[in-house]
């Protein structure tokens, strides 16, 4: 397949199929009738099947060790929150693997 440009312009022409012919269109006006025949491949592009992987949308009852103070439930989520500022410790949150209540922990300064 070879491209076609415009000799006004020098744009790539545009191929179009019009009236059974296969045309060349310029932007700028040029219109040329074009030996280059348009075929079209459609590839079926299949999805990767999606698996269960890592994650999933099930409770895990499995996690740390923490009393909840609302149900008593004694596993518990950690988020880590990070560090605010840089002399500080880090803040981390505790959430309750039954009810969800969500419990805080920040343990002050760490310059001791």
């Amino acid at each position: 397949m070879t491209l076609e440009f415009c000799p006004i312009c020098k744009n790539l022409l545009k191929i179009k199929t019009e009236n059974e012919r296969t045309i060349g269109f310029c932007s700028c006006g040029f219109k040329k009738e074009s030996g280059i025949e348009i075929s079209a491949i459609e590839k079926n592009k299949k999805k990767p099947e999606k698996g269960k992987g890592i994650a999933e949308n099930k409770p895990d009852l499995d996690g740390i060790t923490n009393k909840c103070k609302k149900c008593g439930f004694d596993k518990a989520e950690i988020i880590d929150l990070g560090v605010q500022i840089s002399d500080e410790a880090g803040i981390y949150l505790f959430k309750c693997k039954k009810c969800g209540h969500q419990e805080r922990q920040a343990d002050g300064s760490c310059n001791a």
